[in-house]
């Protein structure tokens, strides 16, 4: 009977972690986050200029090759650890200096805030972030997810290699 009672107890706690799981849409845009001081997780609550907000975990699935982003804003000097899977991916560059912007797509570009990206393959994630210096004692941040096509030069450019290698071959061939 207490095995059966323990069985359900995990059961119960994994289909209540699963419900706290905070769903992106890839290609979305920027969702906003907060976090507090060193070492707190981010946490739902802060849509700022974001399509939505969300906290830890984020989920989402890629059926294709997608760029995850993570920038600062605000208050420059935050800087975060990023796991993938529970696994630690990166953490965000050193911030530098210069204007503050709330834009997350002015932040992540501008070099002044701190801010990362990772390359993941086709599958299922749940990413978690956690404030890693926050020398403000909190703040709000952005997370994206953006599929990652390929540009056309880089299509052109193996299509040039393909053609190449075809030609080199019948040329030994003859």
């Amino acid at each position: 009977m207490k095995l059966l009672q323990k069985l359900v107890g995990v059961a119960l706690l994994s289909a209540s972690a699963a419900s706290m799981a905070d769903p992106i849409g890839v290609d979305a845009g920027w969702y906003g986050f907060c976090f507090g001081g060193a070492g707190s997780p981010a946490t739902n609550g802060c849509q700022n200029q974001g399509v939505g907000s969300a906290g830890n975990p984020f989920t989402f699935s890629l059926t294709g090759p997608g760029l995850l982003k993570v920038t600062d804003a605000f208050d420059i000097g935050d800087t975060f650890d990023v796991w993938v899977n529970s696994v630690l991916a990166f953490t965000t560059s050193v911030p530098g200096s210069g204007a503050s912007t709330s834009n997350p797509d002015v932040a992540f570009a501008s070099g002044y805030y701190s801010a990362g990206s990772l390359l993941l393959a086709a599958g299922n994630y749940s990413i978690d972030i956690f404030a890693n210096q926050s020398p403000f004692g909190s703040g709000g941040a952005y997370v994206e997810v953006e599929s990652a096509v390929p540009l056309p030069g880089t299509l052109a450019l193996v299509g040039l290699g393909l053609a190449g290698l075809g030609l080199r071959r019948r040329a030994v061939r003859v």
